[in-house]
């Protein structure tokens, strides 16, 4: 025999309140409320306690019949905002209070029960609610409010015991609560803590991605500008003067102002790259690779000396790369402030630690103005002799030229 299909009990169960459209209602807190599924079961609870609370109140409390449906519904809507948040639980709470205590004071003949039970009742529920949902500080204010309906409602020899399971609850739910937020906060902390740790790492990256591009980049394209500059004189030098001509000198003059212009870019995307409180990382070129930069820096028409009398670099490692990016920042500025200069290189042993010297002279035209720069070169040679245990002074010479004096520490055997 051939099983009945259970799909359509699953399409049924699956109908929720997601189904029915509220649009139409024009308050937004009152289509929010008409939203929730969990409001419809409390308007519904609300609505049979109202019937259950009329005719009760009729029977134990006898009072004139206009104000049995004020007193059933004052002390039954509340049960309608169980669900509807704090600020709601906290209206209906109140209400629920001063509704049960002045029905209290209503003769109430062969009741000894002074509160009419369906109140006490939405007083217990409403009272469960504010202490879940009210701030943590004003729970002994429920508490204690509470207590003195309880006083009012209760008759005396129930009294102690009532307010005695009040007092428990509020510390229960109190101690619940605490314990919940506390763990939260701590999750909270740990989310904060990895976002940074991930916003860190994304900026250590773009800081690697900053100083490989002005380290590398930079340096050549500064090199094609002093190329394009002093290229009219090397091939003047070599030739007869007249075939460099002003075609010729105009389309040296115009490679050099697109290297300047690209360089502009390059310092624009640095400053959106590299944040000011970057940490240091470690390229790749060390001290064997000095020679090819210096011959590339002269095959450029700078005049570079060169001496290195460190005998023993031992295993320079990220010192060495520290080194050769110093050298190679310094022989960038000097080309590009100060063209025509030469410049000598000097690399002493200092005993532990190996003492590296770039001087420049002036430029050689004397009325040569400047090229401002982003400043990025002075920040990174001092960032990269710190994380190696060095340091770096650049200043001015008195001769007009410009001098920088790095000192890293010697890791020998």
């Amino acid at each position: 025999m051939k099983r009945p299909s259970l799909k359509p009990l699953a399409r049924v169960r699956r109908i929720s309140f997601d189904a029915f459209s509220f649009d139409a209602v024009p308050d937004p807190a009152l289509r929010r409320y008409l939203g929730s599924g969990w409001n419809w079961l409390a308007l519904v609870g609300a609505v049979t306690m109202v019937a259950v609370t009329w005719p009760n109140l009729a029977m134990s409390h006898p009072m004139p019949a206009y104000l049995l449906p004020f007193f059933a519904v004052a002390a039954s809507v509340p049960i309608a905002l169980i669900f509807a948040g704090p600020a709601a639980v906290r209206a209906g709470w109140a209400t629920v209070v001063i509704t049960g205590s002045v029905a209290s004071f209503v003769p109430h003949p062969g009741i000894d029960f002074p509160m009419p039970i369906p109140m006490f009742l939405v007083l217990f529920a409403m009272t469960v609610a504010a202490l879940i949902t009210q701030p943590l500080s004003r729970l002994p204010l429920v508490a204690a409010i509470t207590a003195g309906a309880l006083v009012i409602g209760v008759v005396p020899g129930a009294r102690l015991g009532w307010i005695f399971a009040l007092v428990l609850a509020t510390i229960g739910v109190a101690f619940v609560r605490y314990r919940l937020s506390s763990q939260r906060q701590i999750e909270e902390q740990a989310i904060e803590t990895e976002t940074a740790q991930a916003r860190e790492a994304v900026l250590a990256e773009r800081t690697r991605i900053a100083r490989e591009l002005h380290d590398v980049v930079a340096h050549r394209m500064s090199m094609v500008v002093v190329m394009s500059q002093t290229a009219k004189y090397r091939l003047a030098a070599g030739d007869e003067p007249e075939t460099v001509g002003a075609a010729t000198e105009a389309e040296f003059t115009a490679i050099a102002d697109a290297a300047r212009q690209s360089l502009d870019e390059v310092r624009a995307l640095l400053g959106v790259l590299r944040p000011a409180d970057a940490p240091s990382t470690r390229p790749v070129q060390g001290i064997a690779d000095l020679p090819e930069l210096i011959g590339q820096v002269r095959a450029a028409g700078v005049g570079v000396e060169y001496a290195d009398r460190v005998a023993d670099w031992g295993e320079p490692g990220a010192a060495g790369t520290a080194v050769y990016r110093i050298v190679q920042e310094s022989l960038t500025n000097a080309a590009r402030h100060a063209p025509g200069s030469s410049v000598v290189v000097r690399m002493v042993d200092a005993g532990d630690e190996a003492v590296v010297s770039i001087v420049n002279g002036p430029p050689a035209d004397p009325g040569h103005v400047r090229q401002p720069g982003g400043g990025h070169g002075l920040v990174g040679m001092t960032e990269r002799a710190s994380a190696v245990g060095g340091t770096v002074t650049a200043q001015p010479t008195a001769t007009g030229g410009f001098a920088v004096t790095a000192t890293v520490p010697l890791r020998r055997r």
